[in-house]
């Protein structure tokens, strides 16, 4: 059924211009990586659509095989990681997901299609593609690692009380997006359309539960400064002193002006 990858398209397609546009405007890493992961999202559903419309091709499949089977869920947690941990980790992350993205194009050229499980009528063209180990083992790496950076995202939040529900959101959007290619495994097809919509919506709100929550409210310190109030400086001209008085003529052997 080729009108839920489209569904699928156009939504992800819209909730990666409006994450992306409140990139624009707030310059935060996480939305950026976010959008990012939409955008490769919508390219996974786009082949799906044309797979499924007009008939699956080796470099439709290959497309598919790599935004939507290997890298998608890795720039997921690429977004958690800008949230929540600190710089270096997450700059870390990112130089590995390039690596994988790099490594996935390389293994994907190299690899070979079934050609009668690519024209079936019952299989979506992706499962035509001959996974050699070394794109296997990739496969699992990113989505292992990228579930369990989003999960533990979630239980970290709530745990410590930053961005509970939003990471909450994103990590249930990326389990009910990998439930349904799970039972793509059993022969229901179908599922997997469904899922991937539904977890995309829900994602899609946890992001925007992120972005209102960097909004400072009037009256209220900014975020990691202190909500004391600041020691006043001396108003008179002179300069702060300690331990002796000023009005000796010296201070720690230098003069005191007035």
């Amino acid at each position: 059924m080729w009108i839920l990858p489209l569904a699928a398209m156009l939504v992800s397609g819209l909730f990666s211009g409006v994450v992306g546009r409140q990139y624009r405007r707030r310059r935060s890493p996480a939305l950026l990586s976010w959008s990012v992961a939409l955008f490769v999202f919508g390219i996974a559903s786009a082949c799906d659509f044309i797979g499924t419309f007009s008939g699956w091709s080796s470099y439709i499949a290959k497309i598919y095989f790599l935004t939507g089977a290997t890298v998608v869920v890795g720039y997921l947690g690429l977004g958690t990681m800008y949230l929540l941990a600190p710089q270096r980790v997450a700059r870390a992350w990112l130089a590995f997901m390039l690596i994988a993205t790099v490594a996935g194009v390389i293994f994907l050229s190299a690899a070979s299609v079934d050609a009668k499980v690519l024209s079936s009528a019952v299989e979506p063209g992706w499962k035509a593609i001959r996974q050699p180990w070394p794109l296997a083992a990739l496969v699992v790496s990113v989505n292992s690692l990228g579930t369990l950076i989003l999960v533990g995202g979630a239980v970290f939040s709530a745990v410590f009380r930053r961005y509970p529900l939003a990471n909450g959101l994103i990590a249930g959007g990326a389990l009910i997006t990998a439930s349904g290619g799970t039972l793509t495994r059993f022969g229901h097809y179908q599922f997997q359309e469904i899922g991937q919509a539904a977890g995309i919506t829900v994602m899609f709100a946890g992001f925007l539960l992120t972005g209102s929550r960097n909004k400072q409210a009037p009256g209220q310190p900014a975020a990691g400064r202190s909500a004391l109030p600041r020691r006043k400086r001396p108003t008179d001209g002179r300069k702060r002193t300690r331990g002796k008085d000023p009005r000796s003529g010296l201070y720690q052997g230098k003069h005191y002006r007035r």
